[in-house]
């Protein structure tokens, strides 16, 4: 049974779509043409189920790499252990971004989606409560199965790294895990694609087309207004034809229009700094564990170390 040499682990909104998007063309690289494919955040999760999986999306004749990439694995407590059980070996990357820059987009991108009407500070403050964190923690992600669920519970515990690479090192060797940040990304695309194809043991003379893009940018605004969308996939014909089209393509078709749909809005997301403040003190911590890790300290942790 052939298992993914590598999965690209999160988290959402840090640049984990330019990471795949760079990737997939490499020749000794196979992923799915759909970059969110989740395999282990269901319980079902065994050798059985993964062959069903691997006949879907890879070729069991490619001489390649088999890699995936889904920031869902870092929104599960249960799934470090899912992956170690199944796939033992596999490397880990993680991409990481600003705890408070991170919580904005998601918040922006449920703007986008029409799942969120509060402001952005009303959103945080209701999510500091030691309640709220400790449901989130302990909540799954939704499938968004039949349209867009509300994310609005893991506006925050997403973004709480340490916590959740914890549980991958219980499971998984220092030496399997790979930590980026996005602006690495972003200032070094080149000498950060150099260091995974490193730790991915591949030669680092690849050039992707793309490199130093953002693939993926988000943002509060869309171009099809989100009652037109829902008008559309009710009609029948439309629904009919879309039926026709194999999985893989509309996973591949849904990235593609997210991308083209999502744009910068003008105007600023309003926080306000007793917010900014609250949150700083919330994600101090949370850059500690990081640290304690073993792991090179994240570019904001001093920052936020000295609130």
């Amino acid at each position: 049974m052939k298992t993914l040499d590598f999965v690209i682990i999160g988290a959402q909104k840090c640049a984990t779509t330019t990471l795949f998007e760079l990737l997939r063309q490499h020749p000794g690289i196979s992923m799915p043409i759909e970059k969110e494919v989740p395999f282990f955040t269901n319980e079902d999760c065994g050798p059985q189920a993964w062959d069903s999986f691997a006949d879907r999306y890879y070729s069991s004749a490619d001489n390649k790499l088999w890699g995936k990439a889904s920031p869902q694995y870092m929104a599960d407590e249960d799934i470090p252990k899912r992956i170690a059980a199944l796939m033992p070996s596999t490397k880990l990357i993680a991409v990481l971004r600003d705890p408070i820059d991170r919580s904005r987009s998601h918040f922006r991108m449920a703007l986008r989606r029409n799942t969120e009407t509060r402001s952005f500070d009303e959103a945080m403050n209701d999510r500091l409560s030691a309640e709220a964190l400790h449901s989130a923690r302990k909540s799954v992600a939704p499938t968004h199965s039949n349209g867009y669920e509300s994310e609005s519970d893991f506006y925050l515990v997403w973004s709480e790294y340490g916590r959740i690479l914890e549980r991958y090192r219980q499971h998984f060797a220092d030496k399997q895990l790979l930590v980026l940040y996005t602006n690495e990304l972003e200032d070094d695309p080149r000498g950060v694609l150099e260091r995974v194809l490193a730790f991915l043991d591949l030669p680092g003379e690849f050039q992707p087309r793309g490199l130093g893009e953002v693939m993926h940018a988000g943002g509060g605004g869309a171009r099809v207004p989100h009652g037109l969308r829902v008008w559309l996939r009710e009609r029948s014909i439309i629904s009919g034809l879309w039926g026709l089209v194999p999985p893989q393509q509309q996973g591949r078709i849904r990235f593609l229009y997210e991308r083209w749909n999502s744009h910068k809005r003008k105007d600023p997301l309003p926080l306000s700094a007793a917010t900014e403040q609250a949150l700083r003190r919330h994600f101090a911590e949370d850059a500690q564990r990081i640290e304690a890790l073993g792991i090179s300290a994240p570019p904001w942790s001093a920052h936020y170390q000295a609130v």
